[in-house]
Parts: C-alpha cells; structure tokens; sequence
C-alpha cells in the first residue's frame, strides 16, 4: 500500500511540476499590450530630401495627423516597440519606439525613414 501511495505521491508531483512551468512559459510567451498613450503626442521631423520640418501627431485614440491634415489609417498593429498603421491605399506608416518614447518611422509610400522628435510647444514646428 506504502509504495502505491509513494508512487501516486510521485506522479502528483511531477504532474505539478511539469504544470507549473508550461503555465510559466505560456505566460511569458504573450506579448504585453502597449498602451495607445505611448504613442500618442506631437513629434517633429525634418525630410532629408527638402530639409523641411513637419509635425506627425498621434491623439490617444491613435488618429494620426501630419502638418495638420488628418490620415484615413486603420490600426494594424500595437506593441511596445512599433505601432504600424495602414492606410486607405494599402501602405504602411510604421513608429517604432525605445523604451522612453517613438523614435522614428517608416512611411511606406515615400520609402523612408524620418527620426522623430517630442514637439516642445506650439512655436517649434517650422
């Protein structure tokens, strides 16, 4: 009886054992959802083709503006290091991000990268 008992002990416990760490790894495999805020702001960048500055701003419900005329984008994907957008014509309007904030992003229909930089006020955009 003892070593039936010690064996069904055994067979418990590796049974827990093995639970614990898929359940671990399963919840270590899901990316965390980033938050819409991340994003969200006014942010500078210069077009290294005609040096001139432009404003991107994000609102916090992820509408994108740039110089002040609204985009028809629709969220693609979200996460702690890129926030891509796709627009009306099928293109892509990528922000990647550090761990602070967005640092640049791809437009797809220029086929460029633009460094972005947090607008201080309303007098910084040329």
């Amino acid at each position: 009886m003892k070593g039936r008992e010690l064996a069904l002990f055994g067979i418990s416990l590796l049974a827990g054992l093995t639970g614990g760490f898929s359940l671990r790894k399963k919840q270590q495999g899901q990316p965390r959802q980033a938050s819409p805020l991340f994003y969200a702001g006014t942010w500078q960048f210069v077009d290294p083709h005609n040096q001139r500055h432009h404003r991107l701003e994000i609102s916090p419900n992820l509408d994108v503006h740039i110089d002040g005329r609204s985009l028809e984008v629709r969220v693609q994907k979200l996460d702690d290091h890129q926030l891509t957008f796709q627009d009306k014509f099928g293109y892509h309007l990528v922000i990647h991000a550090n761990e602070q904030q967005p640092i640049s992003f791809f437009d797809e229909a220029d086929d460029c990268t633009y460094t972005v930089h947090p607008v201080d006020g309303p007098s910084s955009a040329k």
